[in-house]
């Protein structure tokens, strides 16, 4: 639990529990405060309120849930993890179709992003295919990396995974080799 010290909080947040329950009657949170608190609150006056909060009792104090804290911090770390891959795809040479399918992003914020990134990312254009032995390094590679996940989602892990070995290639001209055969 966090007391809180500073007086502009204590008004905010004492001023929110009066709103919360005008609005809506007894909260969660409000364990503890008996229906006389709840209507004296409720009573005060403006002023009154800005003195209560002055005041170091009543103790004011939040608790956060631990649980959900590791929640949204795995969140954050996964859409930065997330923004930092789109970036490197972006920086190497990924198509659009290749970031719109590999990360369920719109045509339209993959403009934007290219944008971001305009002054470091290669030249948007058709990608030239290597020579035949390369393509066929580029696709056994491939295949060892996609061998026993056939029924999972190509990731874009595992296409870093195939640039880590080519990285002399942009992903446009890895895509183009793995889909070199596709029928759709």
């Amino acid at each position: 639990m966090i007391v809180i010290q500073d007086q502009q909080l204590r008004l905010l947040l004492l001023a929110h529990l009066i709103r919360q329950v005008q609005d809506a009657g007894k909260q969660p949170g409000t364990e503890g405060l008996t229906e006389r608190h709840i209507a004296e609150l409720q009573a005060l006056t403006s002023s009154e309120l800005v003195q209560l909060s002055e005041m170091t009792e009543p103790r004011v104090a939040i608790q956060i849930d631990a649980g959900s804290l590791d929640h949204g911090l795995r969140q954050v770390d996964y859409l930065n993890k997330r923004s930092r891959q789109l970036e490197h795809f972006i920086r190497h040479g990924a198509t659009s179709n290749m970031l719109t399918k590999l990360f369920r992003i719109s045509s339209a914020d993959v403009t934007l992003k290219r944008r971001l990134f305009a002054g470091t990312s290669p030249l948007l254009r058709r990608p030239a295919m290597p020579p035949h032995a390369t393509r066929e390094k580029i696709q056994q590679r491939w295949y060892e990396i996609r061998k026993g996940k056939e029924r999972e989602p190509v990731r874009a892990e595992d296409y870093q995974e195939l640039h880590a070995d080519f990285a002399q290639h942009t992903y446009a001209t890895l895509w183009a080799v793995v889909h070199e055969f596709d029928t759709e």
